[in-house]
């Protein structure tokens, strides 16, 4: 009896331990997206906005600044608008691990996602 309860307590710590692996894993996918991706993207926008302007679509400071907070808001928001960028190639997406992460975060954010009309 002792051996079973001992080898249960084995495999669920192991299994603790992965799961939390597996956290660490996403939450540095999370910073990547923040530090490495966002500067990008925000400085792309600001130049399609900036570039696009016109009577209709003044693209003046207000609007670069409330379009960057809105797509800073979110690390959903940020993945999106890199990919349909291609600031992140869709084949890297591709991969196992960043599609598993890609897949957890539309879940967990799916609410935030940017919605076409």
């Amino acid at each position: 009896m002792e051996v079973v309860l001992v080898s249960l307590a084995v495999i669920l710590i192991g299994f603790m331990v992965w799961k939390l692996i597996q956290a660490r894993q996403y939450n540095r996918f999370i910073d990547w997206l923040n530090q490495d991706i966002k500067p990008q993207l925000l400085s792309m926008i600001e130049n399609e906005l900036v570039e696009s302007r016109c009577d209709l679509t003044p693209n003046n400071e207000s609007h670069i600044q409330a379009t960057k907070a809105f797509y800073s808001a979110y690390p959903i928001r940020i993945l999106e608008a890199a990919l349909a960028r291609e600031i992140i190639p869709v084949e890297w997406l591709n991969a196992r691990k960043h599609k598993r992460f890609a897949s957890h975060m539309m879940a967990a954010q799916g609410q935030y996602r940017v919605k076409a009309n």
